[in-house]
């Protein structure tokens, strides 16, 4: 059951890198936007995008149990971050 939902966990994160990836690296290209204004968005980006490595890695047998805690932490921060993106959206 842990190890399923450890899977389920590490299948999110990288559903949400898949999409969070080519936002940072369009930012970066871009160089922020007009008037650099997606720099303000990179640092949160980024801070989704460290956690890809632990998913991956939790399909290998070694690193299982070790990066379970990782992505457990991961998925709540990729969570606050998206609610705490759409509460900024609409009261400011």
């Amino acid at each position: 059951m842990i190890n399923k939902r450890n899977k389920i966990i590490a299948i999110l994160i990288i559903l949400v890198n898949i999409y969070i990836i080519p936002v940072s690296v369009s930012i970066i290209v871009s160089n922020g936007g007009p008037a650099g204004a997606s720099y303000w968005i990179l640092p949160f980006s980024i801070l989704i995008n460290l956690f890809f490595v632990p998913a991956i890695l939790s399909f290998k047998k070694n690193f299982e149990q070790r990066v379970s805690k990782i992505n457990e932490i991961g998925i709540a921060m990729i969570g606050l971050i998206f609610i705490l993106g759409i509460l900024l959206m609409y009261f400011f």
